[in-house]
């Protein structure tokens, strides 16, 4: 085995490796909890609780952070445990606006009040209708109307009786004739006592028994007779016209102080002073009932005479019909009714289109076909934005971005406080142009969730988000592991067994639920956020629990469950294994090898990731070409791992190449690797591969080796070292344990180490080891077995050190090159790759 200084004092003893949460030191007695409250949240808390309390404009929410993390949870936590300011509630209403009749009016209640007022109007409507019903059979209006009817009717008939004496005197009898399927007043000439025609008269001329000039006499007095008629009959018109108007005044004169005290009743309940609204909405309201008094008035008689007996279900002032015609127009619609709100309204939209948030206009297409008129108020329909009013709106950001329409009227709103209801405008879809209904005012707060990068790329690309969504809210995905967050982990545990009926949590249970929390933080010292992860295996856990015939969740139903998650997830992660075990990837656990480290990456699905070793090998001659990335040449490599490579080169020239020209082509390459390589995880390793290949130095093929690095040659901490490990491990396992093999890491990433049990169990017993490294020669010696060498007086290195071996070969290649003089690179004439050392 390696007995090299840093493979002593490097490798990590098990008690530093293993790690478990005691369960005698928790304190999981049950207690009384109602609900999940927020854990580990405090900077998010405290910009929500500071943007809800600020009134001003713009203090709107975006609340960001990973999936899981309780955002939603909080939000809505936090949103229902706000307190209902009544001030700023209003039943919305929509009525027909009698002067302008495509611009339904908006008016605005007190919360609460609006089914009153639509009672109280149509009792006073309906009262009017039966009151002018009524009043048409009281003896003082029939005498008074009968006055009138007589009066003209007298007059209308001595203008006929006058009109046909003077005809008959000069022959001519008035008749009624049939012209176009209708009928209509006609004067004929009267021969021998009869009344005739002029086609009868016209014969008679040609018989000899009328001279052609009483004929012509006749004509012409036929044309000026009926002159005369027709002034007469339009006399009788005007007459008749005058008898409606002189009728229509008599139902004002009889009607209008009811009409009147019935306006001022209504105007007294909802406009006096002591009402909460304020003085524009008052005078809406009073402005609209002074316009229905008049309206009402003005069509008293159509009212009277064309109103139907249709019959409600129950009280009529509460029915859900509209008033029959033709009082439908007096008739109120109401989009917000808040007379059973005890709280700040909270509106999720789950699907933020167009109509959604902003209302529609549902006219049927066949509306108006039967005659009657079309009232666009009655079909008004409030969207999320009406109903959040008074209160909050919670929207997910990949909702809203998606219907950029919507997007857009959103921003509109929360800079004017106002919102129009209207149908978007798009192929195919019914147009109701000509309804333009008044605007409504609002008052309320947005909640946006979404990713922290959208937050961002949104601040700085749009300058109204800037002004609109001035508080990010951030929820971290890990907390502190203290009492305190263990605690209300406990809690949380407790919580979702119970509401969800799940078995119990032992004190086992609950302390593996604990060491997967620290797992997902990837810190011992911390806990997850992702409490959604930590549900899901709870309920996972209880059903595995039950098929074991358990009665409790204890560590082992949870471990079966993330075992069970493993399998159902990891066929590709089978697939690879195969291929290494059957030789198809060259993977080497065992032996020594110039030029070739078993590097480790972590393959991730998203919802899985999984690690497994990968070849890196490097290949070095003399030459000019520098350090070639032959991913990159390839295009499979991203910037990050691009910035690893040049970093690498920097080391080894300013490591070693301090008074010689670096004279040098080496290529580092990815064995078997066709995917894009990203990260610079693996930075240390290709060092590792090309110290090795430039010094002919051997190094071990049972040590996988992770971890960034520096220009100075110092170890940088790298993300996923739990699958890394757990990953060689299981290819070890497969292939055999050796007792040597191991991994080494980072020095930094210790705290990171939660490994599962049995790469545990292999570290306990001597079985699989971990080193912890923080600078490339602690690494080389561990892989080499050499010592290291640190640099002497005279700068220079141990001569039986590995890095005198590697200065002492790069200037070969350095005299070498020189003995080329023109600098040419015989063994490697390509020079693609090439970039500045």
């Amino acid at each position: 085995m390696n007995t090299s200084h840093a493979s002593l004092t490097c490798r990590l003893e098990a008690s530093r490796v293993l790690f478990s949460i005691p369960e005698e030191e928790l304190n999981v007695e049950p207690r009384d909890q109602a609900s999940f409250g927020i854990i580990g949240q405090e900077r998010a808390i405290q910009a929500l609780q500071m943007a809800i309390s600020i009134s001003s404009k713009g203090y709107n929410i975006f609340a960001s952070g990973a999936a899981g993390t309780g955002k939603r949870t909080a939000v809505n936590h936090i949103l229902a445990a706000q307190k209902l300011k009544p001030e700023l509630l209003r039943d919305i209403l929509f009525v027909h606006n009698m002067i302008q009749q495509d611009s339904p009016r908006v008016l605005y209640l007190p919360a609460g009040q609006g089914k009153r007022f639509k009672k109280l109007l149509r009792r006073f409507v309906l009262s009017i209708r039966e009151l002018g019903l009524t009043i048409k059979n009281r003896s003082g209006f029939k005498e008074a109307r009968d006055q009138i009817m007589l009066r003209t009717e007298s007059e209308e008939n001595q203008m006929l009786f006058d009109f046909e004496d003077r005809v008959e005197q000069e022959g001519f009898k008035i008749v009624q004739i049939e012209e176009d399927d209708q009928e209509r007043a006609d004067l004929a000439p009267m021969i021998d006592d009869e009344p005739s025609d002029f086609d009868e008269l016209q014969k008679r001329v040609s018989r000899g028994s009328l001279s052609p000039k009483d004929y012509k006499e006749l004509r012409e007095k036929y044309f000026q007779y009926m002159d005369e008629l027709k002034q007469v009959l339009s006399r009788i018109r005007n007459s008749r016209v005058k008898i409606s108007s002189e009728l229509d005044a008599l139902h004002v004169e009889t009607m209008s102080p009811d009409v009147k005290e019935g306006v001022s009743r209504l105007k007294k309940e909802f406009c006096s002073p002591e009402s909460p609204l304020k003085p524009h909405e008052r005078e809406r309201i009073a402005d609209y009932l002074d316009s229905l008094g008049s309206d009402l008035l003005q069509r008293i008689s159509v009212i009277i005479n064309e109103s139907n007996e249709e019959a409600f279900e129950g009280e009529p002032e509460l029915s859900t019909q509209p008033l029959p015609e033709p009082l439908t127009r007096y008739d109120a619609n109401i989009l917000i009714d808040h007379g059973s709100t005890h709280g700040p309204p909270v509106i999720e939209e789950t699907a933020p289109d167009y109509a959604r948030l902003f209302g529609s206009i549902d006219i049927p297409s066949d509306s108006g076909s039967g005659g009657e008129p079309t009232y666009g108020f009655l079909h008004l329909r409030p969207g999320s934005i009406l109903r959040a009013s008074g209160g909050y709106l919670v929207l997910k950001a990949e909702d809203i971005l998606m219907e950029e329409e919507a997007y857009l009227h959103l921003k509109r709103v929360l800079q004017n406080g106002s919102t129009e209801i209207r149908n978007p405008s798009s192929p195919g879809s019914p147009s109701h142009g000509y309804i333009k209904p008044d605007p409504v005012k609002v008052n309320l707060k947005v909640v946006v969730m979404g990713k922290e990068s959208l937050y961002d790329a949104l601040y700085l690309q749009d300058e109204d988000f800037q002004k609109l969504f001035k508080v990010p809210a951030e929820f971290d995905y890990v907390m502190p592991r203290n009492r305190r967050t263990t605690g209300e982990y406990i809690n949380f545990i407790r919580l979702i067994t119970r509401d969800e009926n799940l078995r119990s949590a032992s004190r086992s249970g609950i302390a593996a639920v604990l060491e997967y929390g620290v797992r997902l933080a990837e810190f011992r010292d911390q806990l997850s956020t992702q409490f959604s992860l930590v549900a899901d295996i709870l309920r996972e856990a209880d059903y595995w629990a039950g098929v074991e015939g358990k009665q409790e969740i204890d560590r082992e139903a949870i471990e079966r469950a993330l075992k069970e998650r493993a399998f159902l997830l990891n066929l590709p992660e089978e697939k690879i294994d195969e291929q290494i075990r059957s030789g198809e990837l060259l993977i080497r656990i065992k032996g020594n090898e110039v030029g070739r480290v078993n590097g480790l990456a972590v393959l991730d699905r998203g919802y899985y990731s999984f690690g497994r070793p990968t070849v890196i090998s490097a290949q070095a001659v003399p030459g000019n070409d520098g350090l070639i990335n032959v991913e990159r040449e390839a295009g499979l490599s991203g910037e990050i791992h691009d910035k690893g490579s040049y970093i690498v080169e920097s080391y080894i020239h300013a490591r070693y190449a301090r008074d010689f020209p670096l004279s040098i082509t080496a290529r580092i390459a990815f064995e078997q690797s066709y995917v894009e390589v990203e990260g610079d995880s693996a930075s240390s390793s290709e060092i590792f591969a090309l110290l090795s290949a430039i010094g002919s130095i051997p190094l071990r093929q049972d040590v996988a080796v992770t971890g960034s690095v520096n220009q100075m040659g110092e170890i940088q901490p790298v993300g996923g070292v739990i699958e890394k490990i757990e990953g060689f491990f299981e290819v070890c396992r497969q292939m055999g344990l050796s007792g040597e093999q191991g991994v080494i890491i980072p020095i930094q990433n210790t705290e990171s180490l939660i490994l599962n049990r049995d790469v545990s169990r292999a570290i306990e017993n001597g079985m699989f080891h971990i080193w912890a490294t923080s600078t490339i020669d602690q690494g080389m010696e561990i892989l080499s077995g050499m010592t290291a060498g640190e640099r002497t007086e005279n700068g220079s290195f141990p001569e039986d050190s590995l890095n005198f071996r590697v200065e002492r070969r790069l200037r070969e290649m350095a005299d070498i090159m020189k003995d080329h003089g023109d600098g040419s690179d015989e063994t490697e004439p390509d020079d693609r790759g090439k970039h500045p050392g």
